[in-house]
């Protein structure tokens, strides 16, 4: 009888544990193939990040000295990665798309989208958005627009620097 009860509390444990350990495997699944692309592209391409952050499925990283941005999205298990080249790049802007939402005595802005939009020098290359936020994919913001303008900070200081360079050749 003893060991019958052992053997059934063993049982309810494993079940009670395992499908958490499956639950957590699976999640860091996609951020590690994310996290693995990442590094070849930064060896590959012989990258430094002087920035770069990590957010849910996303990452973003900016090489200052050789004026590369490296953003990164994992979407069903495939990552999509792009590497834009600064030196091609004549203006970034944030891109939001809000509604409003009615209740009783209040009107709330809810977020919809946010992009971090990026043109080229060559005006017949189209501009890249950056998605970093989309209620349809995450329902809750995580300081998106925060990051997004920081982002903006960092990236419009680099284009500045072109700037000047350019102007002093």
């Amino acid at each position: 009888m003893n060991v019958s009860m052992l053997l059934v509390s063993a049982l309810l444990v494993l079940c009670t544990i395992i499908p958490f350990v499956i639950l957590n495997k699976s999640g860091k699944g996609d951020l590690k193939l994310m996290s693995k692309e990442i590094k070849n592209l930064m060896v590959q391409s012989k990258l430094k990040f002087d920035l770069k952050e990590s957010w849910g499925n996303s990452f973003i990283g900016l090489d200052s000295n050789n004026k590369k941005l490296i953003f990164s999205k994992v979407f069903d298990g495939v990552v999509a990665l792009e590497n834009i080249d600064l030196n091609e790049v004549s203006n970034v802007k944030i891109v939001k798309k809000t509604y409003e939402l009615r209740s009783k005595n209040k009107k709330e802005t809810v977020l919809e989208k946010l992009d971090l939009e990026i043109g080229f020098l060559d005006l017949d290359k189209p501009t890249k958005a950056l998605n970093f936020y989309d209620i349809n994919s995450i329902y809750m913001e995580d300081y998106e627009l925060v990051r997004a303008e920081k982002w903006n900070t960092a990236i419009t200081g680099v284009l500045k620097t072109n700037i000047k360079r350019d102007q002093v050749a």
